[in-house]
């Protein structure tokens, strides 16, 4: 049996594997939640679309002189408004949405440079990986 006297060396191998599994799993984490924003962010952005669409119809059925409207509350239930409320409703949710949405897009961004940096770290993108400590 053979013993080495070098456990420095192999305490520092196993270390920067720990380390190095410990960064893939990170990566595997972080695709996971990039992709759970990715979904929100096309979901709050088909809402925006329904939101700015509904805005512009109200608009135009003011034009025409109407004062009610008839608002959808889900379970085929129609219950009829005021044209100017629902207007405020819906820009209230626009504000909203497109603060969400400036939200998750920095959420995003910030998300990417991390995933790149530990991808980077482990060798998968160009460059040489970093080292701890400079």
């Amino acid at each position: 049996m053979v013993v080495s006297n070098n456990t420095k060396f192999g305490g520092d191998y196993e270390m920067a594997e720990k380390e190095k599994m410990k960064n893939i799993q990170r990566v595997q984490i972080l695709s996971q939640q990039l992709k759970a924003l990715e979904d929100q962010l096309q979901v709050f952005e088909r809402r925006k679309i329904e939101v700015s669409h509904a805005l512009e119809e109200l608009k135009k059925a003011e034009e025409k002189g109407e004062k009610t409207v008839y608002q959808f509350l889900g379970a085929n239930i129609l219950v009829e408004k005021d044209l100017e409320s629902v207007k405020e409703e819906l820009e209230e949710e626009l504000t909203a949405l497109e603060s969400r949405i400036n939200l998750i897009k920095k959420q995003l961004d910030v998300g990417k440079k991390e995933l790149e940096r530990l991808l980077k770290d482990l060798g998968y993108l160009g460059g040489p990986p970093e080292t701890v400590g400079g």
